[in-house]
């Protein structure tokens, strides 16, 4: 992969294009289950993985290079979610957005740029029959379990149902206003096995094992 993207990167540079060219390094999940049983960030274990519903599952990698649009080392902090890319894209190529759609993404391209621009307040994450909104500090699922995520992705703190402290009633009833605003239990219900695999691919999985005794 290393010398795939330098590959990319010297063919930019030899156009003469790599100036206003922006680069993006993306992952499409968290880390897999053989290497999350190794992976650490700064010697401190990820919590959980590819296919669950935690930290180490949803996070994926995400590397913006813009030579002339962004100053290097730069980190963001605010949440960003894959959906914000479209909009984002646009306001930095000057593309018309359609008319008439709701769209699920929110333009970062003021951050990127340096500026504060306006940071999404929540991210709705999905895996198969499960799924969960998250805010900076908090995390509701579908179960309607609450978790502390200030020293994520590190740990994941459950709270009581019955919790008195005030912070968390307040961030419980925020974020059950967003699912029910989300409403996911309207659409097509995916009733596989919870791992995001669709049902058909579970029933192939299945009858395969029937078939050859495992």
């Amino acid at each position: 992969m290393d010398k795939l993207v330098g590959k990319l990167v010297k063919a930019l540079d030899s156009m003469k294009m790599r100036e206003n060219t922006l680069i993006v390094f993306m992952g499409d999940n968290g880390t897999a289950a053989e290497g999350a049983t190794r992976a650490t960030v700064n010697g401190k274990k990820l919590s959980g993985k590819k296919g669950d519903m935690l930290e180490g599952g949803s996070l994926v990698p995400w590397i913006v290079n813009w030579k002339s649009g962004i100053k290097p080392g730069k980190v963001i902090n605010d949440l960003v979610d894959a959906t914000d890319w479209m909009p984002t894209l646009a306001a930095l190529t000057g593309a018309k957005l359609p008319e008439n759609v709701i769209l699920d993404g929110k333009s970062f391209a003021p951050q990127l740029k340096g500026e504060k621009g306006t940071p999404r307040e929540w991210i709705f994450m999905e895996l198969g029959n499960q799924w969960y909104v998250r805010e900076d500090k908090w995390k509701l699922n579908r179960a309607n379990e609450l978790f502390d995520m200030r020293n994520a992705p590190f740990e994941e703190i459950l709270i009581p149902a019955d919790s008195k402290d005030e912070i968390a009633i307040s961030a419980r009833t925020r974020l059950s206003a967003v699912l029910k605003s989300i409403n996911p239990e309207g659409g097509i219900m995916d009733d596989a096995d919870g791992s995001g695999r669709h049902k058909s691919n579970v029933d192939k999985k299945n009858a395969q094992k029937k078939g050859t005794g495992l």
